[in-house]
């Protein structure tokens, strides 16, 4: 009876709700996580599991195989410790991606008040456009780039006019 209820609901939304900023980032990270380290750390475990199960029957006189076991269980946990570092990597440059185009778009929500539209994280087959501003002046199209700073250093960047530079690298580009 309650499946005839949800069959016939229907959302009131007659288009999909626009996109949050950072939305493909999201699902991406979220994905990594998912999809592929946790199957890592699951398999990991498990041999890790069988390996204390095969020293057990060892410790009580049965027909062992410990390094057998142990040796596919320090395989595996290697690694499923090669794929943490790895996705560790990308899932900090995702995560920064993502707050720097939640950032920008929060700023660029303020172009509503002046008549502006403003759409964020259009996908399209194998890309995404980050940020759309359309006003009466002409149509954005706005690349969110977020870099991390040093931890310790001033992060600066000086331009003038012709050159920039950072005063963490000290080299220059044309711009």
């Amino acid at each position: 009876m309650a499946n005839e209820t949800t069959q016939k609901e229907r959302s009131p939304l007659r288009q999909k709700p626009l996109r949050n900023p950072g939305e493909s980032l999201q699902v991406e990270r979220q994905n990594l996580l998912v999809e592929e380290f946790l199957p890592c750390v699951a398999l990991a475990t498990v041999v890790v599991l069988f390996a204390a199960y095969e020293w057990i029957r060892w410790s009580f006189a049965l027909p062992p195989q410990p390094l057998l076991v142990t040796t596919l269980a320090l395989l595996m946990t290697g690694y499923a410790a090669y794929q943490f570092v790895t996705l560790r990597k990308r899932l900090k440059a995702l995560k920064l991606g993502l707050e720097g185009e939640k950032a920008v778009g929060q700023y660029l929500e303020d172009l509503r008040t002046q008549g502006c539209r403003v759409f964020h994280d259009i996908v399209g087959n194998g890309f995404n456009i980050d940020h759309v501003v359309v006003s009466p002046h002409g149509i954005f199209v706005i690349e969110t780039k977020t870099y991390s700073k040093p931890r310790r250093r001033e992060a600066r960047v000086e331009f003038d006019g012709n050159e920039y530079w950072s005063t963490e690298s000290n080299r220059s580009a044309t711009r």
